[in-house]
């Protein structure tokens, strides 16, 4: 075997060409080698993003303002790490939209509507509480771009990091160093003589409850065509493992780890002290039957309200598209159980606990 080096001039080029050619076969392979250039040069290199110009899409709670220091200083840091930001207008008022964007036509992003963001987002990262992450997720559901979520509510059981830990947690979770989990949809359809009237999908969970006058709803349940129970309550819950820590927790509900492929019933206040909660198989459809009460409700993820009367039916399964979420390398489910639920304090403990509870992470 025998080299043949063709080196280039260094003030045209800063790499160098080695041309490996075997004597046993016709093959020639080219290696490209990088050579030491300057000291700028060589740091702007290893901080430059995996994905040099990806497309981040920021979403921040409806009504924010434009010069809101938190998901500016968002957008500051995936601007500068490369990336090309494009800030939901959702955000915006009617009348503060059209005020903030020509203020902004020299910024560092663009804002952009929910069609463009899902037609050029890789990955989209959501500035607020549950609340916020909830209705961010359901308006993404259909185009499988990743969920990051940054905690500017209270608990924030789905956004991970933290307002004081978003240099450089935020950059190193886009750039790969993260935890991928895959999180299921429940679809929801109310049926009126047998035509859909109300087609709604939800991260949680999907409530049916009594009306704000009258007594108790009257529900019929079957799983899969099977008849489960009457039940006669101020509620049923039909729960996520992601919504196991929600509405259902607070009605006596387990905690279903979210990659348990399950779905959860739980009961508000029933009737019959022997309705327990059950967990159901994932592939399971659910069919509820409104046989009493008036006004009954029906609650996607509690921020979209439908209404069904007697006779109508409710039918519940899940999505067979599922939304992806990106966690923080050092995301701990237990950990963050622990810090939310206060796991392991003893009651004298959990009052102190709760301090800083707000910009709190799932760290350990």
């Amino acid at each position: 075997m025998y080299l043949s080096t063709n080196v280039f001039n260094m003030e045209r080029a800063r790499s160098s060409i080695i041309n490996v050619t075997s004597n046993a076969g016709c093959d020639t392979i080219g290696l490209r080698i990088k050579t030491k250039a300057s000291l700028y040069d060589k740091n702007r290199e290893s901080r430059m993003p995996k994905q040099k110009g990806m497309c981040i899409a920021v979403f921040a709670k409806h009504g924010a303002s434009p010069k809101q220091a938190i998901w500016r200083s968002v957008v500051d840091l995936l601007a500068a790490n490369a990336f090309h930001v494009l800030v939901c207008d959702s955000m915006l008022n009617s009348g503060s939209s059209r005020k903030s964007k020509p203020e902004c036509d020299e910024a560092n992003f663009e804002f952009a509507n929910l069609a463009l963001i899902k037609k050029k987002a890789k990955i989209a990262v959501i500035i607020g509480g549950d609340g916020t992450f909830l209705g961010t997720a359901r308006e993404l559901a259909d185009c499988n771009i990743p969920l990051i979520g940054i905690n500017q509510g209270r608990l924030g059981f789905l956004t991970d990091i933290r307002l004081d830990d978003i240099n450089p947690t935020l950059i190193d979770t886009i750039n790969g160093q993260s935890v991928s989990e895959n999180r299921a949809y429940l679809e929801g359809q109310i049926l009126r003589q047998g035509k859909v009237v109300e087609n709604h999908i939800a991260l949680n969970d999907i409530v049916i409850s009594r009306g704000i006058v009258g007594g108790m709803v009257e529900l019929r349940v079957e799983v899969d065509g099977t008849f489960m129970y009457d039940l006669r309550a101020d509620g049923l819950i039909i729960s996520t493992p992601t919504g196991s820590t929600a509405y259902a927790l607070s009605a006596d509900g387990p905690i279903l780890h979210p990659s348990l492929a399950g779905l959860l019933i739980v009961p508000v206040a029933p009737h019959a002290l022997t309705n327990r909660p059950i967990t159901l198989p994932q592939h399971s459809t659910i069919d509820i039957h409104v046989t009493g009460g008036k006004q009954t409700g029906v609650h996607f993820d509690m921020q979209f309200n439908g209404r069904a009367k007697v006779g109508d039916q409710i039918r519940i399964k899940v999505s067979p598209h599922p939304i992806q979420l990106l966690h923080p390398a050092r995301y701990d489910y237990f950990a963050m159980l622990r810090q939310k639920l206060h796991w392991s304090a003893s009651p004298t403990e959990a009052p102190h606990k709760t301090r800083g509870l707000r910009d709190s992470g799932h760290a350990k």
